[in-house]
């Protein structure tokens, strides 16, 4: 009887043993299952549980519940931004006929028949005129670009020349704004399959958040390492933390009342898009040495073999 008794208690715990080992194997393989459709929503899927269990069954129910139910959000929202996008292409695009007739009518004013403080005001005119056209442009780019209608035209293109250009282009600006500048950018060409304009407008976009928020040092540097090109631009910065760091890439972030005058907010996320169309990447980080904060703003391209 003993005997018997042992032989059910070691097939039980054979028996539960076998069923924890599988239930483990199974909940490993259901996690995987969830990171994999989690990594990409599009995918209408639903974890599965390889091993019936009633109590993990409902869990996982509830879980396909709640991941259907992100999708809809999800389709929702990329709905609605899509209409948007659209909206605002069309908006733009119907102002900026207007807006370059009417800097075509003050560009035709008499300014030798105007009092100077006709003249001062005429100059003011224009140059708000400008700048909503400057504006209604990145709009529409901006559209363009988040809907993917944007396509670049690649070619070998000297990297390193542009940035030394664009540099310099700045460079007096800079320095007005009284920023201690250092540049390192090989005298050599540095060849990316890009697109000239697309990487003048990202390096413009860049020195003009710079000349905006740095305090008092701003550097630039090019570098190629394993095959890609690296566009460093460091300065000083009163921001806080690293969300205000990748809040730059937000659409119409611009920082502090204090200095986002003359800023839309558009320019980051522009050159974000482009560096993107052209197989790269732009980001921020926010570090903290020599009792000061440092913003790093990098963009990484894949470069070309001479």
């Amino acid at each position: 009887m003993v005997y018997i008794f042992l032989a059910g208690a070691c097939l039980a715990a054979v028996y539960f043993c076998m069923r924890f080992l599988l239930l483990k194997r199974a909940v490993r393989q259901a996690a995987g299952e969830l990171r994999e459709i989690t990594a990409d929503l599009e995918e209408n899927r639903v974890v599965k549980l390889a091993v019936p269990q009633r109590e993990l069954e409902q869990l996982l129910t509830e879980i396909n519940r709640n991941l259907t139910e992100i999708r809809k959000v999800k389709i929702r929202y990329g709905k609605k931004e899509r209409e948007l996008l659209n909206q605002i292409e069309n908006i733009s695009h119907d102002l900026r006929t207007p807006l370059t007739a009417i800097i075509g009518f003050l560009e035709l004013i008499d300014r030798d028949s105007l009092d100077v403080e006709d003249r001062e005001s005429l100059e003011v005119v224009k140059k708000k005129a400008l700048a909503l056209k400057k504006l209604t442009a990145q709009f529409y780019d901006l559209s363009r670009l988040a809907a993917e209608d944007y396509q670049l035209k690649l070619k070998k293109t000297d990297l390193g020349r542009i940035l030394r250009e664009t540099v310099l282009d700045s460079y007096q600006e800079l320095k007005l704004k009284n920023l201690n500048v250092s540049v390192d950018i090989p005298d050599t060409p540095v060849f990316v399959r890009g697109n000239e304009e697309a990487l003048e407008r990202i390096f413009q976009n860049l020195l003009q958040n710079a000349g905006r928020y740095a305090l008092s040092v701003f550097s630039v540097s090019l570098t190629i390492e394993s095959g890609k090109v690296y566009v460093l631009m460091i300065n000083d910065t009163d921001m806080e933390n690293q969300q205000d760091a990748d809040s730059l890439f937000e659409r119409f972030y611009t920082g502090d009342s204090a200095r986002k005058q003359g800023s839309t907010g558009l320019g980051l996320p522009i050159a974000k898009h482009l560096a993107e169309a052209m197989g790269g990447r732009l980001s921020a980080c926010l570090t903290e040495a020599e009792d000061k904060k440092w913003l790093s703003l990098s963009l990484e391209i894949p470069g070309l073999k001479i």
